[in-house]
């Protein structure tokens, strides 16, 4: 009976230390803008049909108070790529969400027409996209989104597309373009 005990607690003590686990601390990734517009995916992603688009060189000067402003002032840095000659194509701007920066411009997307939605196969922690009824109201013709991902905002505007399922490349090539 002795032996049966003993066999029973030496088989708890060795089924107990199968369970046991390291805990390995693990780094958290940081992801931040592309270094520079050349050192993106968005030239890959735009139609084929758009023959010869390159990045466009822009010396910005924003606006106070502009979306724009607010990703350089934040050291970020804004991109355009396309068919100049034809004025079609996209700007993606990219800045590291420092001290809620994306949080503090939501409301006045809100006021310009931007709704939270969702892009269909695009995964984000938030994105605002432009409505319809916004675009037409102002005759803007180019769509647009603001992205929180990864710790970054992403702003998206593309003269090409019309309806938010449309934009699923474009948009994770400028995701996929941060740097980890």
């Amino acid at each position: 009976m002795f032996k049966k005990v003993l066999a029973i607690a030496t088989l708890a003590v060795v089924l107990s230390s199968c369970g046991t686990t390291t805990k390995v601390p693990v780094a958290a990734t940081s992801f931040s803008p592309p270094a520079n517009c050349n050192d993106t995916n968005v030239l890959s992603a735009l139609p084929q049909d758009l023959t010869n688009a390159v990045y466009i060189p822009t010396e910005w000067q924003p606006a106070d108070g502009t979306d724009l402003a607010a990703i350089l002032g934040g050291g970020g840095i804004a991109c355009t790529y396309g068919v100049q000659q034809a004025e079609i194509g996209a700007t993606i701007s990219w800045v590291k969400d420092s001290k809620g920066l994306f949080d503090s411009r939501i409301a006045g997307w809100k006021a310009a027409g931007f709704e939270e939605q969702t892009i269909p196969g695009v995964t984000a922690d938030k994105i605002f996209v432009i409505s319809d009824a916004a675009m037409n109201a102002r005759e803007i013709h180019s769509w647009s989104a603001n992205i929180l991902v990864k710790g970054n905002w992403i702003q998206v505007s593309a003269s090409y597309i019309y309806k938010s399922p449309d934009s699923a490349s474009l948009v994770n090539a400028a995701i996929t373009s941060l740097r980890s």
